[in-house]
């Protein structure tokens, strides 16, 4: 029979060859929740089942919620109700035994988590691949459309469906939407900013920005919005080769990883 002493020296050995034989963020990563988030008129399983699958793999809960920017929706929610619904899907993740949740979005999926980061907080971390819908950059498309927008505001024209000029790649296209939803996401002095967004982080946090070498929003550099936001010791932009569709499924390991490494860190609260 092992004595006192020697039963502890046992069980420190024993706990250490249990460590080293694991996977690399076994006993970190169990908790962590990842609300997955679809780009704009886009089903959620399109495009995002690979990146969904690494996720999973690597050990976290996974949540794809369907937006209101998606094809089957067509744009029947503000910006500021989308951002409820993320809300709803991190509190159902933490209902679920996560203790902490990051979100993860693909271009219009980007800019609102970068959205609910900035205004609601409550995430250890956030994962933008080829995020996009600028508005700002297209003021001068968006405005004719914006006034008619708040005219139909201002003679209730609150919940019919109207068509609005709205933008995809930096290509121009016809959205049926609401005035009041129109506005929520193409103001370019409302909410869905991306630079604004980054700027009202109202604290470090990790942030992993992804962009395709074929995405025709590469162009705009870290400057347009990464470097806005505060700065962060886990916090990466990085490049890919992949068109604008193709960064979620060229990224989806890149994105586990450094998932993985912020949890183990550890870089959230």
């Amino acid at each position: 029979m092992l004595r006192p002493l020697a039963r502890f020296f046992a069980c420190l050995v024993f706990v250490g060859l249990a460590v080293a034989a694991a996977p690399h963020g076994a006993f970190c990563q169990e908790r962590l929740g990842v609300v997955l988030l679809h780009d704009k008129n886009e089903h959620p399983e399109k495009q995002l089942d690979e990146l969904e699958r690494q996720l999973r793999n690597t050990g976290f809960s996974v949540l794809v919620p369907e937006m209101p920017w998606s094809r089957r929706r067509g744009f029947d929610a503000t910006y500021q109700q989308a951002l409820l619904e993320i809300g709803l899907a991190v509190e159902e993740l933490r209902l679920g035994g996560a203790t902490q949740v990051a979100l993860v979005g693909h271009g219009l999926g980007a800019n609102a988590a970068l959205g609910y980061a900035a205004s609601r907080g409550g995430v250890c971390g956030l994962v933008a691949l080829a995020p996009s819908h600028d508005p700002e950059r297209h003021r001068e498309v968006f405005l004719p459309d914006v006034r008619k927008a708040r005219n139909l505001l201002s003679t209730n024209g609150r919940t019919a469906r109207s068509l609005f000029t709205d933008i995809a790649q930096d290509k121009d296209y016809d959205l049926s939407t609401t005035a009041e939803v129109y506005l929520s996401f193409n103001d370019p002095d409302g909410a869905a900013v991306m630079p604004r967004s980054c700027a009202a982080l109202k604290s470090p946090l990790p942030l992993l920005w992804v962009v395709g070498l074929g995405d025709p929003l590469r162009h705009l550099g870290r400057a347009y919005a990464f470097s806005k936001a505060p700065a962060h010791r886990m916090s990466r932009y990085e490049e890919v080769e992949a068109d604008h569709a193709g960064v979620p499924k060229k990224a989806s390991r890149l994105t586990a990883e450094w998932l993985r490494d912020m949890v183990c860190a550890p870089a959230c609260p």
